[in-house]
């Protein structure tokens, strides 16, 4: 068991031009203070693609960084890394503590995905092939959906390094407009939807730690604290979240000459000798609040 700190972040997506992270080298002053740091799904891209020798060396990259320069370095998977790791989701201090990347709060796993007919078809078949009583197990869910998100191959380079390339990838965000509205839709809803998943899935949980939507904010839903890191591609910015025994704290994360360091704080909660967070436990942040 790792004692102390245990700093939470997602959504490097490192390869992808849109990343603020140009060198992982760049991360390590965000290392500082913690004894264990999770990288909470989309570090980078490992889905199939078009052949890309450039690819396959961010990823042996990655993995070397993780373990050489990490302290305690831990990959949960996300969507666009579903084999990163075997790990799906952390239960932090006795389970007062839930992080997973946040797609398996979704039916649709990405709703806003322009492959929206196939991911919910595949994870269909995933929660299909479970037996009828392990479809509400949460760890046969998330398995599920991480193999529903492995089956899609991508057509074309997720990571064009020419212009055009780029700029038609920002119009495939945008357009059509239902991408965008369920974009939109789907920030609106992860508050409640991590709220009752943990409900369902795991009533004790005080705090629930995702990423996904690339929309950072703190929200009380349910007696639950919801926290989206966000994401370390444009435009909101991220946070980082420090769980130790004493308090889960939450801070904006600064970039300054391609490094990264914490920021701001954003919220405090103190916890009680049972983990619980105490009612006046610092700063909240009810609605959606992005970083600048």
């Amino acid at each position: 068991m790792v004692s102390g700190i245990t700093r939470i972040i997602s959504d490097l997506h490192y390869g992808d031009p849109a990343s603020r992270v140009r060198s992982l080298d760049g991360l390590q002053p965000l290392f500082a203070g913690a004894n264990r740091v999770v990288f909470n799904g989309d570090s980078i891209e490992t889905r199939e693609r078009p052949a890309s020798q450039e690819a396959d060396n961010v990823r042996q990259e990655f993995t070397e960084f993780l373990r050489s320069s990490v302290p305690g370095g831990t990959a949960i998977t996300g969507n666009h890394d579903p084999d990163i790791s075997t790990i799906h989701h952390l239960e932090l201090l006795g389970g007062v503590v839930l992080v997973t990347h946040g797609e398996v709060l979704f039916e649709d796993l990405v709703p806003w995905s322009h492959e929206l007919p196939e991911i919910r078809e595949f994870y269909r078949q995933e929660l299909a092939a479970l037996p009828a009583a392990e479809r509400e197990n949460p760890r046969e869910r998330l398995a599920a959906c991480k193999r529903a998100s492995a089956r899609f191959e991508l057509s074309e380079n997720p990571h064009p390094r020419h212009p055009w390339g780029r700029l038609r990838r920002v119009f495939r965000i945008f357009w059509p407009p239902r991408c965008t509205f369920a974009m939109i839709k789907a920030w609106q809803e992860l508050p409640e939807r991590a709220a009752a998943f943990a409900l369902q899935f795991r009533p004790g949980t005080r705090f629930v730690v995702v990423g996904h939507t690339h929309w950072p904010g703190v929200w009380v839903r349910s007696n639950t604290v919801i926290i989206n890191t966000g994401s370390f591609r444009p435009p909101f910015g991220c946070y980082a979240v420090d769980a130790s025994p004493e308090r889960i704290v939450v801070r904006r994360v600064r970039a300054s000459g391609g490094r990264f360091a914490l920021g701001g704080v954003v919220a405090v909660f103190a916890l009680a000798p049972t983990g619980d967070a105490l009612p006046d436990s610092g700063s909240m942040m009810p609605d959606l609040a992005p970083a600048p």
